[in-house]
């Protein structure tokens, strides 16, 4: 499974990565009995499912029936192949990987993602230096004083200064012999029919930072109203906008500890809340919010306030986040500021304190675009007609009927209409939803065949007392099958593997699941009950052994095979006998 990287290595990377350790870096976790629970970051939920076992190091989620072990995590959370998952925790742990084994392609690209690094984190130290060292610097310095940033948040943030001119960032990198083509796939160059040219020129810049320290990206801010007034980094092979979210590096601590976290829109929103001492803030990237950046979140924080501009921008932005805060099941408000303000000028002109006085205000997201639609059309007839036109496209978004049931009834008695009228405007107006089949844990087969090779994979002591192979030979679950014989192959070597090792053989996702499901739920096994289940199985195994000869007696006799029918027969009388002897 590991392909090029050595199995020593492999097994390195995963003895020095403690899963929990881990996984608490992206999932609010919480010790209950032996194992930790959390909610899964793969699918919606508002019932913690995800299950996270340090002893065993293994992670299962009962809900959407994702598992495996530490790898298998940061492959499915990070979209990264094998060897890119072993990489990337070896990188954290300081576990060197040798690179003679890849083809020329993986080097390739193994090698161009740690240029791409190398570059930004080299373009974030020029800037920051043009800044606070160069004269070329004094009116982005005079810009940010006017700002009121402070000094500890410009450096918390590694702001910088991109000097005006077109060739600033392309002489720097070519003295310093980078190739010109690798800093254009950073994204910081772009080329035009003789050289190239700095994407930014004269702006206030603001290294994108991802959670694990690694300058991804950067935005860039004119210093006065020239457009664009943002610029932005393009998509790289680092940089994902959908993904990555500004200023949750300095956040997430913040946010676990509040258990919540306020999202806004511009960069000099985050930096003024944060210069006014509120930091569980992080912010959009100029793009709109996705299901994976509400993912990302709900795994920092339980509660996420948006602090959207109060205009019909401001308000689309809200509708359109709805239904994806709804379906994360994440308990999602608004926070209403005053008209012409954005965080950014309100925090500066009444506070932090009157900022979370206000924050402690939000509504729910239902009810701000309720109080919204009131507020823009009236209670006049032709108001109200407006404000349930207005309002049953969000109605028919929301998933829970009971929700909807409890606004409906809420915006009927603010504006004196009867439900049901309200009801079916919602209906003529909302698509039929496809159905959807919710996620079941990966369970196959019957109760005994799971509770056998749960036993097999927690306590595989038992099975030198037994048949083991005829145990495993007769299970009827393809998927159960291939996990029961994984632990008979493991236990004919010196090593045995179980749990975390069995699950690092797996390359099928699903036997993984399956493994893990079954190994991470703690069961407490004596020989006389794994005995009694081994009795019950094998007195299975034999009436289904019975029932198949006889089916083909009955066969045999209707086609008159008399050669078959007496071998059958005489099957029988031997099975028959034997089982007079064992008694």
């Amino acid at each position: 499974m590991a392909g090029f990287i050595a199995d020593d290595k492999v097994a390195d990377v995963r003895n020095a990565a403690n899963v929990v350790e881990v996984i608490s870096e992206y999932v609010d976790l919480k010790k209950t009995g032996k194992n930790f629970l959390g909610l899964c970051p793969f699918h919606a939920e508002k019932k913690p499912s995800f299950t996270v076992s340090e002893e065993k190091q293994i992670f299962h989620c009962f809900g959407c029936g994702q598992g495996g072990n530490v790898l298998t995590f940061v492959m499915l959370y990070h979209n990264l192949n094998f060897p890119e998952a072993v990489r990337f925790l070896a990188n954290k742990y300081g576990i060197e990987i040798s690179t003679r084994h890849m083809s020329p392609g993986q080097k390739r690209q193994l090698k161009q993602k740690e240029m791409l690094f190398e570059i930004n984190q080299e373009a974030a130290a020029y800037f920051k230096a043009m800044l606070l060292e160069s004269p070329l610097g004094n009116a982005a310095r005079g810009y940010l004083k006017k700002r009121q940033m402070t000094p500890q948040v410009t450096d918390r943030f590694c702001l910088g200064y991109a000097p005006g001119g077109w060739r600033n960032l392309v002489k720097h990198f070519s003295a310093k012999g980078v190739p010109l083509e690798s800093v254009e796939k950073a994204g910081l160059i772009i080329p035009k029919r003789a050289g190239y040219y700095d994407r930014f020129r004269d702006r206030i810049i603001f290294p994108i930072v991802d959670i694990h320290e690694r300058v991804v990206g950067f935005g860039g801010r004119s210093l006065d109203e020239s457009l664009p007034k943002y610029l932005n980094s393009p998509e790289t092979p680092v940089y994902h906008k959908s993904r990555t979210l500004y200023g949750l590096h300095a956040a997430k601590q913040t946010c676990r500890q509040t258990g919540s976290a306020f999202v806004v829109e511009g960069y000099f929103d985050l930096l003024a809340l944060s210069c006014h001492g509120i930091n569980n803030v992080v912010a959009t990237l100029g793009t709109a919010l996705s299901r994976e950046h509400i993912r990302i979140l709900k795994g920092y924080a339980g509660q996420v306030t948006l602090v959207f501009d109060s205009d019909e921008a401001g308000m689309k932005a809200t509708e359109r986040s709805l239904p994806l805060f709804e379906e994360e099941k994440v308990d999602a408000r608004i926070m209403r500021l005053p008209e012409g303000k954005d965080p950014d000028s309100y925090v500066l002109e009444r506070g932090g304190h009157r900022f979370r006085q206000l924050a402690d205000q939000a509504l729910g997201m239902m009810e701000f675009l309720i109080a919204s639609a009131v507020d823009k059309h009236g209670l006049s007839p032709q108001g109200k007609v407006r404000i349930v036109e207005a309002l049953k496209g969000p109605f028919g978004l929301l998933v829970d009927s009971v929700s909807r049931a409890v606004y409906v009834k809420d915006l009927a008695e603010r504006i004196d209409v009867d439900e049901a009228a309200i009801l079916e405007q919602i209906r003529t107006s909302t698509p039929k939803r496809k159905k959807t089949i919710s996620a079941a844990r990966p369970r196959n087969g019957s109760k005994l065949e799971e509770t056998l090779v749960a036993m097999m994979l927690q306590w595989p002591d038992i099975l030198s007392g037994v048949n083991a192979q005829e145990i495993v030979d007769g299970l009827e679950t393809g998927s159960l099958k291939r996990v029961g014989q994984m632990i008979l192959d493991g236990l004919r070597t010196s090593q045995p593997a179980v749990g975390a090792d069995l699950i690092a053989q797996a390359q099928d996702p699903e036997i993984r699941n399956v493994i893990s499901s079954l190994a991470v739920e703690e069961r407490l096994w004596d020989r006389e009950s794994c005995l009694k289940i081994v009795g019950q199985y094998q007195t299975y195994l034999r009436k289904r052994q019975e029932r198949v000869l006889l089916r083909k007696i009955k066969e045999a006799e209707r086609a008159d095979n008399q050669e078959l029918l007496h071998e059958l027969l005489g099957e029988k009388q031997r099975r028959l006998h034997g089982r007079l002897n064992a008694t």
